[in-house]
């Protein structure tokens, strides 16, 4: 058979096949246009720059400012959901790599490959990072300063025309973006999925695929789509598919969650990553609830920390140290019991926690989109000079949305314990058993995230 490009993905009549996404016509011919992505990418640079703009000469009230409504409320709120569902789609058409990738093209800069010190060490390196900004916004409070805002937004920029000029692609995306701490890990649940069709694949020696053509630049994230079996580190650029001369390459849809018990090769790295992200998941959101001030009242006044600052730096670190330490002694008894060793205890068991942090994060979303969403729309339009009809304050049930949260945290819940078992049946000697350690620490976690979700909010920001 001769597979042409863009034509419908071969079938083996042999075995049963999923259907790939790319049958549909329509979506065929858009992933395979010269406006995707680039015309997403005009768009939110146009974005960027009213941020920037809005952050610097903008009104100093985070509430009404364009720049904290959007990235805060709006953009931060979807972010997690674009992973559900669409994978690592927002790297594709994000603005601050696509200036990046632009000013490379146009200059000739960025000659070099990341070397091994990157490829070792960005997992660790992104994770502090976004440990240390978790940390800054609490104390400093980026997210309530439209000054602030803009000076983190023009950091990053500057972090990836750096790198665009240091190496080929998109080096700061893949191994350095603070946002890309979690964007691929959250990416692993997500229900889509682009891969190869092997039977198509075969015995091409062009990988075009990877090194691009005149269709199309190669892999920003250096993956060769061939042997890629992870969501980590893929955009859905569509670049691949636009240079691969077999139609060999497709969207698919998956079970949410179905890689992270598939997954071939777990990273120490990531391991850790997921257990930070279920501890800041936590702290970011009880530190909404109403009885967090009083709390910290309390730690101020009560013992020698003295200031806000040093009592929240300790409550940060008290319970990341604390749940890192209990992963640890978890990943130890996990080595033992199975006889795989602490390594397989650590690595292989760590991914169970992503489906809990990601419900916790949706639902934490969920609350600043519901609740302060259309009121953060309309200052954003004010601030455009689009008058709408005043919008009346969101009253949205405090029973339903207890429930909703609770609800989300549960389903999480049992995708990590399910998680847990399919992984100890099929990689442990022992079975489910040798993941009964981690079992008992991710129902602590869920049933310290669902207590959470009962205490009332505060939101934001006050319009």
């Amino acid at each position: 058979m001769v597979i042409v490009q863009g034509a419908a993905p071969p079938v083996d009549e042999a075995a049963p096949r999923r259907i790939g996404l790319l049958r549909w016509g329509l979506l065929r011919r858009l992933l395979l246009s010269r406006l995707y992505p680039t015309a997403f990418q005009v768009v939110g640079v146009g974005f960027l720059g009213l941020l920037l703009y809005f952050s610097f000469f903008g009104t100093l009230r985070a509430g009404q400012n364009f720049s904290t409504t959007v990235t805060w409320i709006l953009w931060w709120s979807l972010l997690p959901w674009s992973y559900l569902l669409l994978g690592r789609v927002w790297c594709a058409v994000c603005p601050i790599g696509s200036l990046s990738e632009w000013a490379q093209r146009l200059g000739g800069w960025g000659r070099r490959l990341p070397g091994a010190f990157l490829k070792r060490y960005s997992l660790w390196l992104m994770a502090v990072t976004f440990l240390f900004l978790t940390w800054a916004d609490r104390v400093w409070n980026v997210t309530g300063s439209p000054r602030a805002t803009g000076i983190l937004l023009a950091l990053v920029l500057g972090g990836s025309l750096a790198m665009g000029f240091l190496y080929q692609r998109r080096a700061w995306c893949r191994f350095l973006c603070p946002i890309g701490a979690f964007s691929g890990l959250y990416s692993m649940a997500s229900s889509l999925e682009l891969r190869t069709i092997p039977e198509a694949c075969k015995g091409c020696a062009g990988k075009e695929c990877y090194s691009g053509s005149e269709k199309a630049a190669g892999c920003p994230f250096y993956q060769f789509p061939a042997t890629m079996d992870t969501n980590r580190n893929c955009s859905i650029c569509a670049n691949c598919v636009k240079t691969c001369p077999r139609g060999a390459i497709d969207l698919f849809f998956r079970p949410p969650g179905r890689e992270l018990w598939a997954l071939r090769h777990p990273l120490p790295g990531e391991a850790f990553l997921a257990v930070l992200l279920v501890s800041v998941v936590y702290l970011q959101t009880i530190n909404m609830t109403t009885a967090f001030p009083v709390f910290m009242k309390w730690l101020v006044e009560s013992t020698p920390l003295g200031t806000y600052e040093l009592a929240l730096t300790a409550t940060f670190a008290g319970f990341i140290g604390l749940v890192l330490v209990l992963y640890l002694l978890a990943s130890l008894l996990a080595g033992r019991t199975g006889g795989e060793g602490f390594g397989f205890g650590f690595s292989r068991f760590a991914y169970a926690y992503i489906p809990l942090a990601l419900a916790g994060h949706l639902a934490h979303n969920l609350f600043h989109l519901l609740m302060e969403g259309p009121a953060a729309l309309q200052a954003a339009l004010d601030q455009l000079g689009w008058r709408l009809a005043p919008v009346a304050e969101t009253s949205i049930d405090a029973g339903l949305m207890t429930f909703t949260s609770v609800t989300m945290v549960l389903l999480g819940l049992g995708g990590s314990v399910y998680f847990l078992v399919r992984t100890g049946n099929a990689h442990a000697v022992k079975g489910w058993r040798t993941a009964l350690p981690h079992l008992a620490l991710v129902l602590v976690l869920g049933a310290l995230y669902l207590q959470m979700f009962i205490l009332p909010m505060n939101p934001r920001h006050s319009h």
